[in-house]
């Protein structure tokens, strides 16, 4: 049969045979397993990972930031309201000079101080107390309390004991025990005492 063809005919058979092995060829090669294809693909699996990652964070990158910014410049502002003194009894005469200045900001005549002992306050701040005496009207005493609470220093007041006056004034008597605080490495000495105590058994 193949001989009856003319050449014409052969040509294009031999054209159409060509085209189909090309075609199953094409076909079954690619649904065969290349070699290198499984790496591929982890490749390209794990290279999206990886900017998914990156992109997370780059999302999470301002917000970190700010965060840290935040929490840095409350930390300065508080450091920048502790005592200046550099020594515990420094910081004594600091605080006596400075709840003067209080006192007399209100009109009220500071009779007598103490210095209490300096303590550790929680891991980072050494507690400076000041007890003081005073007498005073109840509405200067009011605004001593809020002139305490916006001192440039950061204070607290640790005890409050008020007795009336005697007579027919409104004055009161009061001893206030008012306390500072700075930096614990600027008191090595209360840090070593205390660290003998805990050792101690």
């Amino acid at each position: 049969m193949f001989a009856s063809l003319s050449q014409r005919d052969r040509r294009a058979l031999m054209l159409l045979g060509g085209a189909l092995v090309l075609f199953l060829v094409l076909q079954f090669g690619s649904w065969l397993p290349s070699s290198g294809g499984t790496q591929s693909g982890e490749s390209i699996e794990a290279a999206e990972q990886r900017f998914q990652v990156a992109r997370a964070r780059a999302r999470q990158k301002p917000l970190v930031d700010a965060e840290f910014g935040a929490a840095s410049q409350v930390e300065s502002q508080m450091e920048q309201r502790l005592l200046a003194a550099q020594t515990a009894a420094l910081a004594q005469a600091e605080m006596r000079e400075l709840v003067g200045n209080l006192l007399a900001g209100e009109q009220i005549t500071m009779q007598s101080t103490q210095f209490g002992a300096v303590r550790l306050e929680e891991d980072a701040f050494a507690q400076v107390p000041l007890v003081v005496n005073f007498n005073c009207g109840i509405e200067k005493f009011v605004n001593l309390m809020a002139a305490i609470a916006n001192a440039p220093r950061t204070l607290s007041t640790r005890q409050i004991r008020i007795s009336p006056e005697q007579g027919e004034t409104k004055a009161v008597r009061v001893q206030l025990t008012v306390a500072g605080y700075l930096p614990v490495s600027r008191t090595p000495e209360l840090v070593k005492k205390t660290g003998t105590a805990g050792g101690a058994f």
